[in-house]
C-alpha cells in the first residue's frame, strides 16, 4: 500500500493521484496541468479536479488558483499517492 507524500514531489506530467486538500478530505482525484500556468500569468496552482467530485469551493471550475475570482486563495493540496491500478476485468488475474 502506498504511502502519502508532500505534494511537493508529486508528478506534474498530467497524471492523475490522489490528493489530501485540508477541509476537503484525501479522496480527491487531481492532476497537474501545466499549461495553465503562463510567464505572464501566475495566479494558478495548476492542480485540477479530474472527477465530478465537488471541488472546495475556492477553486474556480475545478483549478486551484492562488487566489481565485472572489479574491480568495485556493486551499492547497498537501499530499499525494498513486492511483491504485484498476481491477483486472472478469476472468483475468
Amino acid at each position: 500500500m502506498s504511502e502519502w507524500k508532500d505534494i511537493s514531489t508529486a508528478p506534474k506530467d498530467g497524471t492523475w493521484i490522489q490528493a489530501r486538500i485540508p477541509g476537503y478530505g484525501s479522496d480527491n482525484i487531481i492532476a497537474w496541468r501545466g499549461w495553465y500556468v503562463t510567464d505572464e500569468d501566475d495566479e494558478v496552482c495548476a492542480w485540477t479536479f479530474m472527477t465530478e467530485q465537488e471541488p472546495p469551493d475556492c477553486w474556480t471550475d475545478g483549478v486551484c488558483w492562488k487566489v481565485n475570482e472572489d479574491g480568495k486563495a485556493s486551499v492547497q493540496p498537501t499530499h499525494w499517492m498513486p492511483l491504485p491500478p484498476p481491477p483486472a476485468p472478469k476472468g483475468e488475474g
